[in-house]
C-alpha cells in the first residue's frame, strides 16, 4: 500500500505554494492522553529533522503519519482504494515542500493541509464531478432496500454497525466545507485554532461549520432511532 513514496525520496524539492504554511508551535490540550501526546510530539520532531533534509527522518514520519493522514482521507472521500491513492500523493507533495515547513510548528495540521489540497484538486476534476452525480442519481431512483430479519442476537453489534453506516451516509451528504471541518475537530481531535489553519478559514467559520454537521448527524440519528411504540 502506498507503493513508490520512499522510492522517490530524496533531496528536498522547490517548495510548492499550496503547501506553504505558517502554524505556529502551541501548548497541546490537557485533555490529550499521554500517548497521544508523545505520539504526537514525534511526528514533530520527525518532520523537523526532516525538513532540515535528513532523509532518514521519512521512515519515521511516515509510520506515524501515514495512517493519521489515510484515515483523514477516507473520511473526506468515504473510499478506500481512493484514499490510499491521494494518500500517496499527499506523502509526495510533503517531501516538495518540507523545505516550507516551518521548525517548531505542528506537523498534522501542515500536514492534513496538504492531504485537503489533494483531496480537492481531485473533486475538482470533471470526471470525478460527473461521476459524483450519476452516484447521486443512481441512489434516488433505487428501489428501497428489503430488511433482512432480525433476532434478538447480536443486537448490540447490529446497531452499531447500522449508526455508523448513518454517520458516514451523513457525512458524505455534507457540503465538503461541513464536513471536513467536523472531520479535523471530531474525529482528528485538532483545536478549532489548527483546524481554521488547516481550511484558511476564521476560527468562527469552522465552529459554525462543524455545529451545523453536528446537528445534521443527530438530526439522522434521531430519525434512525426508534421512538416508544414504533412498530420498528
Amino acid at each position: 500500500m502506498w507503493v513508490g513514496v520512499r522510492e522517490s525520496v530524496g533531496r528536498p524539492a522547490p517548495a510548492s505554494p499550496m503547501a506553504t504554511s505558517t502554524l505556529k508551535a502551541k501548548p497541546r490540550p490537557a485533555a490529550h492522553t499521554l500517548a497521544s501526546v508523545e505520539g504526537t510530539e514525534q511526528l514533530d520532531a520527525a518532520m523537523d529533522r526532516y525538513a532540515r533534509g535528513e532523509d532518514a527522518a521519512f521512515q519515521e514520519l511516515y509510520r506515524r503519519g501515514a495512517p493519521r493522514l489515510r484515515g483523514f482521507l477516507l473520511r473526506l472521500s468515504g473510499d478506500a482504494a481512493l484514499a490510499d491513492d491521494l494518500a500517496q500523493e499527499a506523502f509526495l507533495r510533503v517531501h516538495r515542500a518540507r523545505g516550507s515547513f516551518e521548525a517548531g510548528a505542528a506537523a498534522l495540521p501542515w500536514i492534513f493541509a496538504i492531504a485537503r489540497n489533494v483531496f480537492l484538486d481531485h473533486a475538482r476534476h470533471p470526471h470525478v464531478r460527473r461521476a459524483a452525480g450519476d452516484a447521486h442519481a443512481g441512489l434516488a431512483g433505487a428501489p428501497p432496500e428489503r430488511e433482512a430479519p432480525r433476532d434478538t442476537q447480536g443486537d448490540e453489534a447490529l446497531m452499531g454497525s447500522e449508526m455508523l453506516a448513518i454517520v458516514r451516509d451523513t457525512l458524505a451528504r455534507l457540503p465538503v466545507l461541513q464536513r471536513e471541518a467536523f472531520i479535523l475537530v471530531r474525529f482528528e481531535g485538532l483545536s478549532v485554532h489548527e483546524a481554521a489553519e488547516v481550511l484558511g478559514a476564521s476560527e468562527g467559520a469552522v465552529k459554525i461549520r462543524a455545529f451545523r454537521a453536528y446537528e445534521a448527524l443527530r438530526a439522522a440519528l434521531g430519525q434512525a432511532d426508534p421512538k416508544p411504540g414504533d412498530p420498528r
